[in-house]
């Protein structure tokens, strides 16, 4: 079998034997790896180890702030547990307020109702009784006129108003007018012992100028009064007025 020449050894000019050329570069370049490996290792060792010392750190790190901020996060939540309550209880309120103001608005509505009803039925009520009273009025005028024919024309200015106004203060006293007439007819009547036809125009005269005066001293002494009022005077009452009428028959 035959070696390679390159591999053999060489015999030196001393005698002795030497290696051979690849043999020798061989171990160099193992020799450089072995270098540069060693090298690698202990870089990538060196960074192993601060990240183990990294990682240990951070450990204890993580042990010694566990516990507070997992206070902290249990405090937050009762916190936010806290506020959701609260809204809750205000948006609670809040309804009640709502539907309460809705219950008084509509109290106020119906109350506003009412009293407008009230004031319309005050009004009619109003009116009517005004209507009533005029009515009574007109009545009380009719009689009298009635009563006493021949003082038609002498209250026929004061029928010439509307029916649809109301009596003032100075119609009140024109309705008196003819009770005075009548007080004054019977009293001529029993001074001429009853004979009322048979007063001539000189007697009629001074009844004229009397009515006048008591018209006038009525609407002086008796403005404001109601219908049918005596007008109040200094002399006694005259004959045949019974305080609730004028009896027409002369009984007292």
């Amino acid at each position: 079998m035959s070696s390679n020449p390159s591999l053999r050894s060489e015999i030196g000019p001393d005698g002795l034997a030497r290696e051979a050329p690849v043999i020798a570069y061989t171990e160099k370049v193992i020799e450089e790896e072995q270098l540069q490996l060693r090298k690698y290792i202990e870089e990538n060792y060196s960074k192993i180890r601060d990240v183990e010392r990294e990682l240990g750190n951070l450990t204890l790190e993580m042990k010694l702030t566990a516990g507070p901020k997992k206070a902290a996060l249990e405090h937050l939540r009762k916190k936010v547990e806290m506020s959701t309550e609260r809204i809750r209880l205000a948006k609670q309120r809040e309804e009640q307020a709502k539907q309460a103001w809705e219950a008084a608005a509509k109290v106020v509505k119906d109350e506003e109702a009412i009293k407008q009803k009230l004031c319309e039925d005050l009004n009619n009520l109003v009116q009517e009784s005004s209507n009533t009273q005029f009515s009574r009025l007109e009545e009380l005028k009719r009689r009298l006129e009635a009563l006493n024919p021949g003082r038609a024309s002498t209250s026929s200015p004061h029928d010439g108003k509307p029916m649809g106004t109301a009596p003032d203060a100075s119609s009140v006293p024109s309705a008196a007018d003819p009770v005075a007439g009548v007080t004054q007819n019977a009293s001529s009547n029993q001074g001429n012992g009853g004979n009322a036809p048979g007063m001539n125009g000189h007697n009629q005269q001074p009844t004229v100028e009397g009515d006048v005066r008591a018209k006038k001293k009525t609407q002086f002494h008796g403005r404001g009064k109601g219908v049918g009022a005596v007008p109040k005077g200094r002399g006694p009452t005259p004959p045949g007025w019974t305080g609730a009428g004028f009896d027409v028959d002369g009984k007292a």
